[in-house]
């Protein structure tokens, strides 16, 4: 059905005019049953009824319907004649009385319905606008509830942004259009101690080093004028009083025409960063004298370009100005001739991944003057692997020559000091030997004596060759040792008992002591651990120190000359031996000389036996050394260790 039809032909139409015929239909059909099995024919009643119903469902046109139908269905089943339309002039009234009385119930029927449907339709209307309402009430909730949520989104972005400003280690502050402040942030005003009434009251001045506040005046008003953002660096006072650096940046805002409406501004601690410059600084100043003073330069030289970098001092070392660009042809320039093909092996080594470099060469300067130079260089693997080497380089030239004129006095020094050597040998035989040499003349001249007695004692004369021949051995012992410390051969040690060693020294001194008027006292502790040791060297190291003290009495008449041997326990791991005398003591001031060679406190004195006793000590890892009494005399003292660990 196309959209042209009448409303009529609608399909709700049909049902409601399908409605009246069916409802006029059941009223003549219960009208005839009725009439036929009851002989009632309450019809009248039933068409109204009809004519209700197609009015109440299809409305006026489908009451009408019924209408005529019911009155054609009245004439034709319920009035004479019946089975005919024809209508007698005495029927009229009853017929047109029930066309009112149908036309009336339809009316009221109709307009019932209308009602209805209107009271529907408002009701629809209503409920609909209630929902809509209702929607609307809820979109408008939502949106409140958005926009509140929105509200304190904002509000906490807003705490979160000035929490924000305020706690950043940084001087954050906005400004007007002419330059003056509307905001500073709480570490401005905690690092200055100025609020924003005192900023705009220009104290900013106050807080600014003396001498940063016209430049960075100047500098504000200069961009204030142009617009355009800028920097400064200026000097801050902090409320302890120091001024630190601070890079400030000022950035302007615009509005859509392209005019500034506001700055805003934000000042970085640089304190720190410009003292490291000013290390860095000072560390290259004394760097660049450091090289000049010990003429070492630094180079960098690039594997795989072959560029080259170098300090100031290497481009002097090589022959150039400072701002001359280096390269490996200015290099090679100055390369002595021979050296050429050592310096490019090197620099060939470089190109195939060797790491370490260390090796001289020779230049030649302009002057032809020649100039060695010795090179350290390690190889560091930069970026996408490249490589590079870092090196030094020293001018050697001086070294060089130091060397030879070096080597050339060594030279001479060994000779000197074979000489020298040789003199102490003789003079060690000398002093070493002269004693028992005294010895064997001494018995030598008992023994004639006894000869020449009568009757002759020739058992004196034998105590007197067998003591000859004691000496003699023992000069040749001397002999030998001293031959083995000349020529640095180790002692031949065997574990001693130091109380013993001391009993042999004595046994070959008392001649001497009783010669020179001295007494000999021995203080010898019992149970000492073994020592090892050259008993031969270790009775050399007693007699003469023995010896040394006695002749150390022979001008003492005053006092009894008396010399005391001791020996005792040091520490947990050292024997000790003293050796006391009552003597004129030594001048302090010598006493560090008192070991030396050829350094004697007596007159005529070789001053070899206390150097050999030092000798002989420190092959033994022992040590020795001497000191004044407290009332007239000198002790010296040695130790030695029983447990190989050597002197402490």
């Amino acid at each position: 059905m196309s959209s042209s039809s009448p409303r009529w032909f609608t399909p709700s139409s049909i049902l409601s005019y399908a409605v009246a015929i069916l409802s006029v239909s059941a009223a003549l059909v219960a009208g005839l049953l009725l009439d036929s099995f009851l002989d009632i024919a309450p019809y009248v009643s039933l068409f109204i009824c009809a004519n209700m119903v197609a009015a109440w469902f299809g409305g006026v046109g489908p009451g009408l319907l019924s209408t005529v139908l019911s009155i054609l269905a009245f004439k034709y089943f319920f009035i004479e004649p019946t089975s005919s339309f024809v209508v007698e002039s005495k029927d009229i009234p009853r017929l047109a009385l029930f066309a009112v009385a149908a036309t009336f119930v339809v009316s009221l029927a109709g307009a019932q319905r209308n009602a209805a449907k209107s009271l529907r339709r408002a009701r629809d209307d209503l409920q609909m606008a209630v929902r809509e309402l209702e929607r609307l009430n809820k979109e408008l909730l939502a949106e409140n509830a958005e926009r509140n949520l929105a509200e304190q989104k904002i509000r906490q972005a807003e705490r979160e942004l000035q929490v924000t400003i305020d706690t950043i280690p940084v001087l954050v502050g906005s400004y007007r259009r002419d330059g003056s402040p509307d905001f500073v942030n709480l570490a401005w005003r905690d690092y200055t101690g100025l609020s924003l009434d005192d900023l705009n009251g220009r104290r900013w001045e106050a807080v600014t080093h003396p001498d940063d506040v016209a430049v960075v005046d100047n500098e504000r008003l200069r961009h204030l004028a142009t617009g355009e953002p800028f920097q400064t660096e200026q000097r801050l006072r902090r409320t302890d009083g120091e001024y630190r650096w601070h890079l400030f940046s000022r950035v302007p805002l615009r509005d859509e025409n392209g005019n500034v409406i506001k700055w805003y501004a934000a000042g970085y601690d640089i304190e720190d960063r410009k003292r490291a410059e000013a290390g860095l600084r000072r560390s290259a100043v004394q760097l660049e004298y450091a090289q000049r003073l010990s003429r070492t330069g630094s180079v960098g030289f690039k594997v795989a370009t072959g560029e080259i970098m170098w300090s100031e001092e290497t481009a002097r070392i090589y022959g150039y100005d400072a701002d001359t660009r280096p390269s490996v042809e200015l290099v090679l320039q100055r390369v002595h001739p021979g050296d050429v093909a050592l310096v490019q092996q090197q620099i060939d080594r470089a190109r195939q991944g060797e790491q370490e470099f260390d090796f001289e060469h020779r230049l030649v300067m302009p002057d032809g003057k020649v100039r060695h130079v010795h090179v350290l260089a390690h190889i560091v693997k930069g970026d996408s692997d490249n490589k590079e080497i870092f090196g030094a380089l020293m001018d050697v030239s001086a070294a060089k020559q130091a060397r030879e004129a070096l080597d050339k006095a060594q030279a001479e020094l060994a000779h000197v000091t074979r000489m020298t050597t040789l003199g102490e040998l003789a003079a060690s035989i000398a002093h070493e030997v002269n004693q028992p040499l005294t010895a064997i003349v001494t018995d030598g001249a008992a023994g004639l004596r006894w000869l020449g007695q009568e009757p002759r004692v020739l058992e004196e004369v034998r105590n007197s060759l067998e003591a000859m021949i004691g000496e003699a051995q023992r000069a040749s012992r001397v002999i030998e040792r001293i031959r083995a410390l000349s020529k640095k051969t180790d002692p031949e040690k065997a574990p001693l008992d130091i109380n013993n060693v001391i009993h042999d020294a004595v046994r070959f001194v008392e001649r001497e002591v009783l010669s020179h008027r001295a007494s000999l006292r021995l203080e010898l502790a019992t149970g000492l651990p073994l020592v090892p040791g050259d008993r031969v060297q270790l009775q050399q190291v007693v007699i003469n120190l023995v010896i040394n003290g006695v002749q150390a009495m022979e001008s003492v008449t005053d006092r009894p000359r008396e010399l005391l041997l001791r020996s005792q326990q040091y520490e947990a791991d050292h024997v000790l031996v003293e050796v006391h005398d009552s003597g004129t003591g030594f001048d302090p001031g010598s006493a560090s000389r008192l070991f030396n060679a050829f350094f004697s406190t007596k007159p005529g004195g070789m001053g070899m036996g206390l150097s050999i006793c030092r000798s002989i000590i420190d092959a033994h890892e022992g040590r020795v050394w001497a000191s004044n009494r407290a009332g007239q005399g000198a002790i010296f003292q040695f130790i030695l260790p029983f447990s190989g660990k050597g002197a402490p």
